[in-house]
Order: C-alpha cells, then structure tokens, then sequence
C-alpha cells in the first residue's frame, strides 16, 4: 500500500485515533515512507507541545480541569487540525517543509547556510549589559555560528543572576515542562559553584579557560570560560565592591577556528545598554564572585594548520578599573592552547557545565542540541558530579530523571 501524504488517516494515525485493522494496514504504509514519517513525527510533535502547554494554563491559572477540559480538547482539536492542514499543504510543495523543518546543523551540513560574517554577525554579537534582574526580556533567537576571519571577538556578560534555574526546577518537580522562553542557559549554568582557583597575590581575578571535545558534536570542540573574583579581607573596610566597569574580550584564532557559538545568553533586556557604550551602567564586582560561559567551536581542518599557527586557540582578556583608584583601567590576559583532550577526560565542573547546557537545548529544543539526550545528559552530570557538599548537583540529576518521565508521558 503507498501511503497518500493527502490521506486524513495519516494524522488521524499520529494522533492514535485508528483502531484495527486500518491502524497496521497504515502502519506498514508508513514504514515504506521516509515522508509519511516525517509528517507523523511532526503532527506527534505539535500534539505533545499543545497538550504540555494545556497543562500549564490550567496550572497557571487553578482551573479545575474537569470544567475546562472539554472546550479546551475541543480547541486543541481544531488548532490541530489546521496545522495538519497546513503541514499536508507544504509537503504537496516537496523539499519547501523539509528544508523549513531542518536543524541549524543540518542545513550548514547540507550547504544551505555558513557561518554568519561581517555586519550580520554583529547584530549577534553578546550584549554585555543585559541587566539579568525583573526587567522584562525579547527573544532574539539562539546565537547562530559566528564566522572567525570576520569576526574574532566576542564577549558576554559578566553579572548573571541564577533565576532561570528555579523556574525550570519548579515547573518539573511540579509536573510540566517548563516554556522554553523560561529556559535560560547561562542562568542555568551559573546556579551551580564551580572550583575555579583564587587568583594571584597580585591579581584580583583568576581567568579560567579548559578545552575538550564537544560531547554533542564529536567534530566541534567545547570551551568553558570562568572568572573568579578575590574573596574580600576581613580586615579591609568596603572590601565587597572589588571591580567596577568588568569586561571581557575573547579572540578567537582564525587559524585554528572556522567559527565559533556563545551558548545561551539568547535574550535580551527590552531596556538594556551596552555597557561598551560611554555612560552605560557599571557593574560592580563583588568578592568572590564567578561567572562561566561555554563557547562551541568548529574547528579548521587539521591538514590546513602548521605547528607554529596552532599554538593558540584563543586568548582571554579581562579589562576593568579598581573602585578606590583613578580610573585607570587594568587588564588580565591569558592565551590558551587546544592539546586533543577527549571530552572523556574533561574536568568534572566542565563535564557538569555541559550537561547543564544540554539539558537547557533539549528544553529549548535547540537546533544546536546535536545528538544529545537526556541519557546523555544524566550520564554527564553523574561524572561531573564531584563531592556536591551542599546537594545541588543531585538536585539537578534527579530533576534530569524526573524530565525524562515527562518526556515519555
């Protein structure tokens, strides 16, 4: 039996409203049918995200659902059968749905896009200033791959606050998954300490950087930034504001990265400046204070590099004034090299970061979650776990499991 893309059964299949014998006979049309695949996967898909979104509401709003239930299944209903409509309509057109409904990966794969360059790539580029309090927040769009020969710098913002992270615990523990504009990754990350060394007698930060493959694209490589402020001396008045006017610039080596993608960091404050601007906000540095960014890069094929270019990766420089001083601004700088380390021998905080960060993706369903999965994610989270004195690393691992349950309801 050739399965007919126009047949009404197909969704009625997806949305398991067959009974036998017609469900098998379709079925067994389907196996033969890479599309008819693809349009069951997708109906499923919208159907599981309307009925999470359902549930939501009625949470959000203490409606009982025996007596909104009927009315909303019936919009639901409907909103369905447009969209099924609508995704009968575009496979009529052919390769239009597939080329729409691919990752990110898939069309860079498939040379349908590069890495953005030039004035385009600006417009991605980290707001620094993205003030991360109860200001409200416009999605911009995951940050794309950035082209390196265009575009060696970038940066992101120094002061991130956790909330993100609560949000997302609550709404799983509470049975839902949480809606993807709560999911925030670099809040995420940040909720978690990571052991970062104090920094120099004679520095005020320690500049971090560790590189290791990337565990949900084996080609790519994975960079964990992380800056960790002096703690404060108890016998030092006003030892609390240690850094005010932070930034951070990382340039990237063209030689050895074709591109590069800041994880997370994805919206941005409706009322935000620039803090690289004259006169935006200053944000003070407290003691002991620490932030982590992951990068993804894509790096440039080995038989095009010499020994000599491949010493640096890219280097990390932090600039900033002393509160107490004339205005003078300091800098901190470090040049990091890339030695092969498998992401199996990563250090364990940059293993967790990465489960972290993936567990945002599959969230968000990213187009740059790669071939990651919530297995995955638990696993990486186990090894990273480390000592986790205050218990919040077991925390993230069982609201991993429980997002797993949810997943398959």
């Amino acid at each position: 039996m050739k399965m007919n893309l126009d047949d009404p059964r197909l969704t009625a299949y997806a949305l398991g409203e067959l009974e036998e014998p017609e469900k098998s006979a379709i079925a067994r049309a389907i196996a033969d049918s890479p599309e008819a695949q693809r349009v069951v996967l997708e109906t499923q898909q919208v159907a599981q995200a309307l009925r999470l979104q359902y549930k939501l509401e009625l949470k959000e709003e203490w409606i009982a659902p025996r007596k909104a239930g009927p009315l909303a299944i019936a919009a639901v209903l409907t909103l369905l059968a447009l969209i099924g409509a609508l995704v009968l309509a575009t496979n009529r057109s052919g390769s239009a749905l597939h080329l729409a409904g691919s990752s990110p990966r898939e069309q860079a794969e498939s040379g349908r896009f590069s890495a953005v360059e030039g004035e385009e790539a600006s417009q991605f580029a980290p707001d620094p200033s993205r003030d991360f309090g109860a200001a409200s927040y416009a999605y911009v769009g995951e940050h794309p791959f950035v082209s390196v020969s265009s575009n060696p710098h970038s940066g992101f913002p120094i002061v991130v606050t956790p909330g993100s992270y609560s949000e997302v615990f609550q709404s799983i523990n509470a049975g839902v998954l949480p809606p993807k504009d709560t999911v925030r990754i670099e809040q995420m990350i940040n909720y978690f300490n990571y052991d970062y060394p104090e920094p120099r007698s004679d520095e005020l930060f320690s500049v971090n950087v560790d590189v290791a493959g990337c565990p949900w694209d084996q080609s790519h490589r994975l960079v964990r930034i992380g800056l960790k402020g002096r703690k404060a001396s108890s016998d030092v008045h006003g030892a609390n504001i240690i850094a005010r006017d932070t930034k951070i610039d990382i340039e990237f080596n063209p030689v050895r990265i074709g591109s590069y993608r800041l994880i997370g960091y994805d919206r941005r404050s409706l009322q935000g400046e620039n803090s690289n601007r004259e006169g935006a906000p200053d944000h003070g540095i407290a003691a002991g204070y620490t932030v982590t960014a992951l990068y993804e890069l894509v790096p440039v094929a080995q038989q095009f590099i010499t020994r000599q270019e491949a010493q640096t990766l890219l280097s990390a420089k932090l600039r900033f004034k002393k509160p107490d001083g004339n205005g003078e601004v300091q800098s901190i700088e470090r040049s990091v090299t890339d030695d092969g380390v498998d992401f199996a021998q990563a250090h364990p905080d940059l293993k967790f970061a990465a489960a972290v960060a993936e567990f945002g993706m599959i969230l968000c369903d990213s187009g740059y979650k790669g071939s990651g999965t919530l297995g995955a994610v638990l696993k990486w989270a186990q090894e990273g776990k480390g000592d986790d004195a205050n218990g919040y690393r077991a925390g993230f691992i069982e609201m991993v499991r429980k997002t797993q349950t949810l997943k398959k309801s």
